[in-house]
């Protein structure tokens, strides 16, 4: 019997307007992924899915979304008019020898975690580099290849709970530690008024945000996947590196800005404030002290000079190190908190579709994915959230597993609370009356109870 691991099998953007004519087949395709695959077996994946795409749009006004065959599940997203976006992953699937019966097998990836990535990459490249139809035709496929070949060779599909409820984790701080960060930027702003802070994060914790929610929840899943771990591992080789730590550092560019070169070499982003009315460029620049990292943001048709950048760099230093040793206290007492919670064994998730506030007792590290919750668990979680009308505005639903697992699933004005409890010969009531438990100690005042 063979088991068939679920994997990307492919991943490919194609628009058909731009290729036709019969013989133009190749040129629909704006990327494919993986490169190794022949130009024949690309028309074939893509001809298929422009056949799929174009049979169901005689049924339904609303795009196409999946198609799952015996070995393969794709998943379509249409983020512009004409471009569509495809992932397809091989699901578990195991065949008998002498036998045509099939039987799958292993661990199923949810289809809702393969959309989330299709729309991640897609917001990623519109911050990055702008709208599909906002690049110059003759440049749209090495912009595509450029930006989307490390893309999705860094990511990583499976049922993790972070891939599961794609959210913010904030860092709840007491109010005079708050004002000291908001003290800190109102000045950091009058002084140099080019210049906005858009975030403030510590370690990968949100304290501060000045962007839309959606165009924040980009922001961050590129800080805290891809940028900071980078930064981190830098951090921990000591040395000199430690000594410019102490002192604060610009990290975009990752040598800091010292020249006129580096400043050229900062990153442009398409971004909307939240007093903006709509998006626009801007410049985003990253500085760190300890486990502190404020952003900042001037618009793309400024000239930045380097003594700004020099006098910038002498303010933010010294004022965010006393603020991220202070910061550093409180951390180490959430974290006694927070490891007191992992080792119960009720466990929890909470989601806020509003501001996408996400808190867990589950340990979260974007470096690795976590193990504390069983992928049939989480399977059933991502179903109810992704399902909005199983919960709807206000409502409840308790699942029991076969391995006496129970999942309660709890939803009010926008926020939804899960409780994953293990508890053998247990019944309803019973299970009830623990989640009432844990939502008055953790989620007071927000799920509320009949007298």
């Amino acid at each position: 019997m063979i088991d068939i691991e679920s994997k990307i099998n492919s991943f490919f953007i194609f628009n058909s307007t731009f290729g036709p004519k019969e013989g133009e087949e190749l040129k629909r395709i704006l990327f494919f992924h993986p490169s190794q695959i022949s130009a024949d077996a690309r028309k074939i994946q893509v001809g298929l899915c422009e056949a799929v795409v174009k049979f169901m749009s005689t049924f339904s006004s609303e795009p196409c979304e999946a198609l799952q065959t015996q070995t393969k599940r794709y998943i379509f997203y249409q983020p512009e008019k004409n471009y569509w976006m495809v992932l397809v992953v091989r699901i578990p699937y195991a065949t008998k020898a002498l036998s045509s019966i099939g039987e799958k097998k292993g661990e199923m990836i949810q289809p809702s975690i393969m959309q989330n990535l299709l729309v991640t990459a897609y917001k990623m490249f519109r911050m990055f580099v702008g709208l599909f139809t906002d690049v110059p035709a003759d440049m749209i496929y090495t912009k595509c290849q450029q930006f989307f070949t490390p893309y999705i060779l860094s990511r990583c599909i499976t049922n993790d709970v972070t891939n599961v409820i794609q959210g913010i984790n904030y860092l709840p701080l007491e109010k005079n530690s708050f004002l000291k960060i908001v003290c800190f930027i109102d000045l950091l702003e009058i002084n140099f008024q080019d210049f906005k802070c858009i975030g403030f994060i510590y370690n990968e914790q949100l304290i501060w945000n000045g962007l839309s929610t959606d165009d924040m929840l980009t922001l961050y899943q590129y800080l805290v996947q891809s940028l900071l771990p980078k930064q981190v591992e830098k951090e921990i080789q000591g040395g000199a590196v430690t000594a410019a730590q102490r002192h604060g550092r610009f990290i975009t560019p990752s040598d800091g800005i010292h020249t006129d070169e580096d400043i050229d070499k900062l990153i442009k982003v398409y971004l909307k404030l939240e007093d903006d009315t709509e998006t626009k460029q801007y410049y985003l620049i990253i500085y760190r002290t300890l486990s502190a990292t404020i952003c900042l943001t001037v618009n793309a048709d400024k000239t930045l000079e380097l003594e700004t950048l020099k006098t910038l760099d002498a303010f933010i230093g010294p004022q965010l190190y006393t603020i991220a040793s202070t910061i550093s206290e409180q951390c180490t007492l959430h974290a006694l908190q927070n490891a007191q919670l992992a080792n119960t064994e009720k466990k929890f998730l909470y989601f806020n579709r509003i501001n996408l506030a996400f808190k867990s007792s589950v340990p979260i590290n974007s470096l690795s994915p976590s193990t504390a919750i069983k992928p049939e668990v989480l399977n059933i979680i991502a179903g109810i959230h992704s399902d909005r009308k199983s919960l709807g505005n206000h409502g409840e639903i308790i699942i029991k597993t076969l391995d006496e697992y129970w999942i309660t699933g709890k939803s009010s004005n926008e926020r939804e609370f899960y409780v994953i409890i293990q508890k053998k010969n247990a019944n309803v009531i019973e299970i009830a009356e623990e989640v009432k438990q844990v939502c008055e100690g953790q989620m007071k005042g927000i799920f509320f109870y009949p007298m």
